[in-house]
């Protein structure tokens, strides 16, 4: 463990985020394939009352995360969107090697401060705690073992 500009760093700590940031942007990004109202939509259109109704629980879950994507902090007597944050450091994690691409969030930061970057990281842990939940309704849809990696459905963040 040590300390890198103001942060406690453990070994690995960094590859295991962007490892996390991967699915969780493409879930999130509205012109993925894999997005989570695009999945949603479509099992929701082909799937059992059961399963809709799960879908509908799902949807109520995810909302408080939406909601907080929309919310806005003023920083620095800037206003900024949370999702304007997530945005630009999730790109920055999953494309870290591509300096062009972490630009907007390395400005962002440096203009607002390190608040956003615990903002978004919070915000990318709720989307993976819900696309865990997802993938286990995916799963129920498909007749195919859940995940069961945690208890996601029962989780109230």
């Amino acid at each position: 463990m040590r300390i890198v500009n103001g942060y406690i760093e453990s070994e690995g700590s960094l590859d295991r985020v962007r490892d996390m940031c991967i699915p969780v942007r493409r879930a999130y990004l509205k012109n993925d394939p894999v997005n989570m109202g695009r999945v949603l939509e479509f099992v929701s259109a082909r799937a059992s009352d059961e399963i809709k109704a799960l879908a509908t629980g799902f949807q109520a879950r995810y909302a408080p995360i939406q909601n907080e994507l929309d919310s806005a902090s003023i920083l620095n007597d800037r206003r900024v969107t949370h999702a304007e944050m997530f945005e630009a450091w999730i790109d920055a994690m999953v494309f870290h090697d591509d300096p062009v691409k972490r630009q907007p969030f390395l400005a962002m930061a440096d203009e607002l401060g390190k608040a956003v970057e615990g903002i978004a990281l919070h915000l990318a842990e709720r989307i993976a705690e819900r696309l865990l939940e997802l993938d286990d309704l995916v799963a129920e849809f498909l007749g195919e073992p859940k995940s069961s990696v945690g208890d996601a459905e029962n989780d109230s963040t």
